[in-house]
């Protein structure tokens, strides 16, 4: 069978859909029509240009031309209709080549087509459809597609991103040296952080004792190698793109999707991103029974702001002053969302009937959240159970309505000291959307299902939300788990000190203390 090759000058944003040359009959005859219509629409405009300049041109001094001039346009008339009909006629041929010889290439070879259409519904049934020697030849052929194609199940885009991965390794140690990442020809700055991120991605899935030295931060991971899967990886475009699954979503009964914020790249942030959905996975598991699974997918498969604020000099006078960095821009939240609707999209489809699914998002990637989910609303996909947001300058929405969420599912932590929770430069601040629930932050004791207690600490400021021990990192893990009953909420009088609209308590408030909901521990 034909071999599968990435599309030159594919290094746009992450995409789900295949990324790869037509090499079916049909897919080559379809893009042969698209291309043949919109030179044909370029060429119509630019001819009507030029019949209306040789009109303006007629002069009775040159007849002669006038009849020339009639006579050529006439003729690029009928070439353009033709060539309109030649476009007709090869969608045709089309139709015909994918009903009559599906897996016959463009050199009369035999292929094995992949879905042109990159919903994860169409993409899963198209899987479940091959016979399983052809599911083999997708991950040799087709494996960057395969990794990025939501709706395929999480082991077989694990063994394709494997496979990218140590490809894309090979390829950019040619260019820099693996062992001091020092460039061995002209390799850019970018290219020297990517190579970095992946080598780490490497470390993360393999077997610790094979590994000659441990790199910093990665002993923190809680989640067994086993447990880990490479759920993406899109390295066409600088930052590298991923998305690690801690535990397998496919056989799950409780899953997140967590989105990271500012300055997460690969090479800055995937063990510390690593640690910390360990730790909000560990957190779940610990609330639930012996029969219930749980999955995070942190989601790294966007490019994030780099910076929350910058220097920036004043005019001539040599004075620098710090001003708003990437994370004040939107438009970062923007190119992530359809990516992000699409994953949302994809989980649903693998995980089984009746597994809870929870967005989440941590600071900017909050933001990014929620427009994914307004997107999803939009469309009429209502794909979550719940969402819940750390941090959150914003998430785009005034509504749950808006997020496409049932009353009761939207929940918030803003911890004592963490300003950016309280901006509200995205659609303003979360907490005053109407039906949130704040999760309080505040010191509590707790009571696990099996009889063993502690107390839990706060979190202080924006980077502590999922630290072990916070009593965020419960309420953010009992959400996950839909264990409502130990989730502690703020009281509404308190919330306007983190900038929360006042109002009555919510239902269920317990006196005093400050917080509201839950089990009494």
């Amino acid at each position: 069978m034909a071999e599968c090759v990435e599309t030159p000058g594919g290094g746009g944003p992450p995409a789900g859909g295949p990324g790869v040359e037509p090499l079916t009959l049909q897919a080559g005859l379809a893009a042969a029509a698209d291309a043949v219509e919109q030179a044909v629409a370029a060429a119509t405009t630019a001819h009507l240009h030029l019949t209306e300049a040789l009109a303006a041109d007629r002069t009775w001094s040159r007849p002669g031309d006038a009849v020339l001039d009639e006579i050529m346009t006439r003729r690029t008339d009928v070439g353009l209709y033709a060539a309109g009909q030649l476009v007709d006629q090869l969608r045709s041929e089309a139709e015909v080549a994918a009903s009559r010889f599906p897996r016959l290439g463009m050199a009369g070879e035999e292929v094995l087509p992949i879905p042109r259409d990159d919903a994860p519904d169409v993409v899963a049934a198209w899987w479940r459809g091959l016979a399983p020697e052809d599911r083999e030849e997708v991950l040799r052929r087709h494996a960057p597609w395969a990794g990025r194609a939501d709706g395929l199940p999480t082991a077989v885009r694990h063994a394709a991103n494997l496979q990218v991965l140590e490809a894309e390794i090979a390829r950019r140690s040619r260019e820099l040296d693996v062992d001091t990442g020092a460039p061995a020809d002209e390799a850019t700055v970018e290219e020297e952080r990517d190579l970095r991120g992946l080598l780490k991605l490497r470390a993360l899935f393999a077997d610790p004792d094979l590994l000659a030295e441990v790199p910093e931060g990665l002993a923190q991971v809680s989640t067994l190698p086993t447990r880990r899967f490479l759920y993406l990886l899109d390295a066409r475009s600088y930052p590298l793109r991923t998305a690690i699954a801690l535990g397998d979503p496919d056989t799950a009964t409780h899953v997140v999707v967590h989105v990271p914020g500012t300055t997460t790249t690969v090479d800055l942030r995937l063990y510390r991103e690593a640690t910390w959905m360990s730790w909000l996975r560990d957190e779940a598991v610990r609330l639930l029974d012996g029969d219930a699974r749980v999955a995070v997918i942190d989601w790294i498969g966007y490019r994030a702001p780099y910076d929350i604020a910058t220097r920036k000099a004043l005019g001539d006078t040599g004075m620098r002053v710090l001003v708003p960095g990437e994370a004040s821009d939107p438009r970062y939240a923007r190119e992530a969302a359809g990516h992000l609707a699409r994953t949302l999209q994809g989980v649903r489809e693998i995980t089984p009937a009746g597994a809870r699914v929870v967005a989440s998002g941590h600071s900017y990637g909050a933001s990014a959240m929620g427009l994914a989910l307004s997107q999803l609303a939009a469309g009429g996909a209502h794909v979550v159970d719940a969402a819940m947001t750390a941090g959150a300058p914003g998430i785009f929405a005034s509504s749950l309505s808006d997020l496409g969420l049932a009353p009761g599912t939207l929940y918030a932590c803003i911890a004592p000291g963490d300003l950016i929770g309280m901006l509200g430069v995205f659609g303003g601040e979360v907490l005053r959307i109407g039906g949130v629930q704040q999760l309080s932050p505040l010191a509590r004791r707790v009571v696990y299902p099996d009889g063993s207690w502690t107390v839990l600490r706060p979190p202080v400021g924006h980077e502590q939300y999922y630290h072990r021990g916070t009593s965020s990192l419960l309420h953010l893990a009992a959400v996950a788990a839909g264990d409502t009953e130990r989730i502690k909420l703020m009281r509404r009088p308190w919330s306007m000190l983190t900038g929360g609209s006042s109002g009555p308590a919510e239902a269920g408030s317990s006196g005093d203390s400050g917080d509201s909901g839950g089990s009494v521990d």
